[in-house]
């Protein structure tokens, strides 16, 4: 099933059809929070009320924790629900890019299937809402910008540059959001025609067929080493 891109706000603080900065509350932070039909942002307290769960007809829930949350964080309605489970480090250090493709995977099943889906992370900060603004600019060739404004104004707490400022700037969520929104752009220009000689270097790169563009180098050699140590 097709979505259409809804119109994206252009400032967060009177978007079109969302709410106002004035109208949120503290306490919404705790609650999931409607992006997209079919779409749901929130914490991880949002996926332990089967009966909330129920009212929103979730059908999938995206679990993204740390590895060390496992114990406190995992799915808690496995027979009501379907799940994908992912251990992401909520950081700049995670390359999240590479677990977009499955991601959105999950999130078209969810839709497609008459069906709603909850992303949700620890906090629903950082980690989850740098999914779903990926999916947003994968579907409708948003760029950084236009995504965060756009899922802010569902859920005002999102800040996906939350990472600790312990880890290197070249590694944080928001960087690789901005070059993910190039790749997008790659995929939504190769379908309309010819990609531009960055543009397309950039897809090579993120697709394993190239080197990875300057700026992401030092990004994509910490991935690989982590991958080797597992």
């Amino acid at each position: 099933m097709a979505l259409a891109a809804p119109q994206p706000p252009w400032v967060p603080a009177q978007p079109p059809g969302g709410m106002h900065i004035q109208e949120w509350k503290y306490e919404m932070r705790r609650e999931a929070q409607l992006i997209i039909p079919g779409v749901y942002l929130g914490p991880f307290q949002a996926s332990t009320n089967l009966n909330k769960l129920e009212t929103l007809g979730i059908t999938h829930i995206l679990c993204l924790r740390d590895s060390m949350e496992a114990r406190l964080i995992f799915p808690r309605f496995p027979t009501e629900f379907k799940y994908l489970t992912l251990d992401v480090a909520d950081s700049g250090a995670q390359n999240i890019i590479t677990i977009f493709p499955q991601c959105r995977q999950f999130i078209d099943e969810a839709i497609n299937c008459g069906g709603s889906v909850l992303v949700h992370c620890n906090s629903g900060i950082a980690t989850a809402p740098a999914i779903v603004m990926g999916y947003l600019m994968d579907k409708f060739a948003w760029d950084y910008t236009v995504a965060l404004s756009y899922v802010q104004s569902k859920r005002y707490c999102v800040s996906p540059s939350s990472a600790p400022l312990s880890i290197p700037d070249t590694a944080q969520f928001e960087i690789q959001l901005r070059e993910y929104a190039t790749i997008a752009a790659a995929q939504h220009a190769y379908a309309s025609g010819p990609m531009s000689p960055s543009v397309a270097e950039h897809k090579r790169a993120w697709d394993g067929e190239g080197d990875v563009p300057t700026g992401s180098k030092r990004r994509q050699a910490a991935f690989d080493m982590d991958m080797d140590d597992d």
